[in-house]
């Protein structure tokens, strides 16, 4: 690059930058935990290991995003800036690389659509969040591979790029993320916009990279589908319903694009109901617009074409046809359209003509959009404001209610934590997570009765959740109903084996009830498991001495069950 060109490039990462400035005093939210901070893969090279040879080692199969987590774990622990700062760099090089990649394609406007790109907020849930290197690190790759491909298929710089060097750099980036998957789509859209059509030889590249990309494509459903952890309700969609939802999310997208005022971690869901005729207006709309541009491609030129098929091809696994986790609370996600803004950005940005007044008023926009990115990266400062932004902006987010209950019952602020799971069950009456939650908020007020009908809610809704049964054996004990908690107590035990609280509770149970070849067994277990255990200790002497041991409640384990994604 000239001297000039190495300037234009720093003024991009310095604007990325200062947009992301507050992210040197942000922490970790939500789901941050799983893939960094109680993330055992991390800590060894046995973790490292189990990376990449395990499907299910980490939360998603990216293997080479968690070895950049793992990475900087061995240089840095778990201290947060580092993690943010490697997100706002990655983003910067995107941004440097796409600009690049405009020029080399000859757009109008490059270095504009860039800036846009560098600094619009529906970026900032991406570039903040912890968890989201996914997209950030897979975004440079996907560039980086689009840029070497089409060097060559255009043959802008002859000698240099080479197509393995192309699929390479898609291979990084399916690693990363597998929604990149879409990218040789993207790559015949782009050669079809410039000449009309694609090589054989081209082709004969961008065919095993779509199969590649379909192989990666298919691990990650199988994954959603295999580790998903929500109820079938979540996902009650016929095929109709999810036309409508595909039809209305690209119109949400690009309305987030033109005005980005209102931004919100999580977006209420849309209510879709494809019997209904004014549902399918998006879908109406947006085919006869993409028709429109097809038909009128010869006047005004492949290229807005282009921009529409770009757009939706990048946001395809996104669109409702498949079931993806993030979709049980809100059909959109800012993160989603990372790579597929830059359709609506480019076509608009390169649009303009370059004009005093245009280039004035094209850095009074990327400056306000800066200024808005700045603004809203503060929300992702820790898992709380976050929380709290959400639901100020989105009342109905359960999602937000039962993991803010979460931390505030775990300081304490149990009144304030039973609210918030009262919140999530008034919206979601068939959440077993907040009900159990809601009774251990309860239990740690000594409101037991009100704990037991909680918790009783919870075991009808999850039957599989040993520890809200042991929280319910325990709260009917205090009420004086061993009867009643016994048939909990075995069941918990079957449940959660290696459990030594667990097993205490079920074993002294069956003891008192005259069941000592039952109960005995279990008690020694719990013994076994650990060893310096008072309270096991002296129910298996009673129970040997042929004498009932009073069962006394265990340790409370309040926000067992936090809403976090695979």
């Amino acid at each position: 690059m000239s001297g000039k060109e190495i300037r234009l490039a720093a003024l991009l990462v310095a604007i990325v930058a200062a947009s992301y400035l507050p992210v040197v005093r942000a922490g970790y939210v939500w789901d941050d935990d799983a893939h960094v901070t109680d993330n055992p893969a991390l800590k060894d090279a046995h973790g490292l290991l189990a990376i990449w040879t395990t499907l299910d080692a980490t939360p998603q199969y990216y293997p080479l995003t968690h070895t950049s987590f793992w990475v900087e774990h061995a240089l840095w622990g778990f201290r947060p800036l580092g993690y943010h700062i490697d997100n706002v760099l990655l983003h910067a090089a995107s941004a440097v690389v796409l600009w690049r990649l405009l020029v080399l394609l000859e757009l109008p406007g490059a270095f504009f659509a860039a800036a846009v790109f560098a600094v619009h907020p529906v970026h900032a849930e991406s570039v903040a969040w912890v968890t989201e290197r996914k997209n950030v690190l897979s975004g440079l790759f996907y560039l980086g591979s689009a840029s070497v491909f089409l060097g060559w298929a255009l043959d802008r710089e002859p000698g240099r790029s080479r197509p393995w060097i192309a699929a390479a750099l898609y291979a990084a980036a399916l690693l990363s993320k597998t929604v990149t998957s879409t990218l040789p789509v993207a790559l015949a859209t782009v050669l079809w916009w410039k000449r009309g059509r694609v090589s054989r030889g081209e082709a004969a590249w961008l065919l095993p990279m779509l199969a590649a990309g379909a192989v990666f494509g298919s691990i990650t459903r199988h994954l959603e589908t295999s580790l998903i952890r929500s109820s079938a309700s979540d996902w009650t969609m016929t095929a109709w319903d999810r036309i409508v939802l595909a039809g209305r999310v690209p119109w949400f997208y690009l309305g987030k694009l033109v005005w980005p005022k209102t931004l919100i971690f999580v977006y209420p869901r849309f209510a879709i109901d494809a019997s209904s005729a004014s549902s399918w207006v998006g879908v109406v709309v947006g085919v006869a617009l993409v028709a429109a541009l097809w038909t009128q491609r010869d006047r005004i030129g492949r290229g807005p074409a282009a921009a529409a098929a770009f757009f939706i091809v990048t946001l395809a696994p996104a669109l409702g046809f498949f079931d993806v986790y993030p979709m049980r609370y809100s059909f959109v996600a800012d993160h989603f359209q990372y790579l597929a803004s830059l359709g609506p950005i480019v076509l608009l940005c390169g649009g303009a003509r370059r004009t005093r007044a245009t280039a004035i008023a094209g850095t009074v926009l990327v400056a306000l959009l800066a200024g808005r990115t700045f603004a809203r990266t503060f929300a992702y400062a820790d898992e709380e404001i976050l929380w709290r932004d959400t639901i100020a902006q989105n009342p109905g987010a359960w999602l937000a209610h039962n993991d803010l209950g979460i931390l505030l019952a775990r300081r304490g602020a149990t009144v304030e934590a039973e609210r918030e799971f009262r919140a999530v069950l008034a919206s979601k009456p068939d959440h077993a997570g907040a009900a159990a939650n809601l009774g251990y908020a309860l239990e740690l007020e000594g409101r037991d009765s009100e704990a037991a009908e909680a918790l009783a809610r919870a075991v009808g809704g999850a039957p599989r959740d040993a520890n809200a049964r042991a929280h319910l054996v325990r709260c009917l004990l205090r009420l004086g109903r061993p009867a009643d908690a016994l048939p909990h107590a075995i069941e918990a035990a079957r449940l959660a084996p290696s459990d030594p609280e667990i097993l205490c509770d079920a074993g002294a149970l069956l003891c008192s009830a005259g069941r000592l070849d039952e109960g005995i067994p279990l008690l020694e277990r719990a013994l076994v498991l650990r060893p310096d255990f008072p309270r096991a200790r002296r129910n298996l002497d009673a129970a040997r001495r042929g004498a009932a041991h009073a069962v006394s409640s265990g340790a409370s384990r309040i926000g067992s069950t936090p809403e976090a994604p695979r």
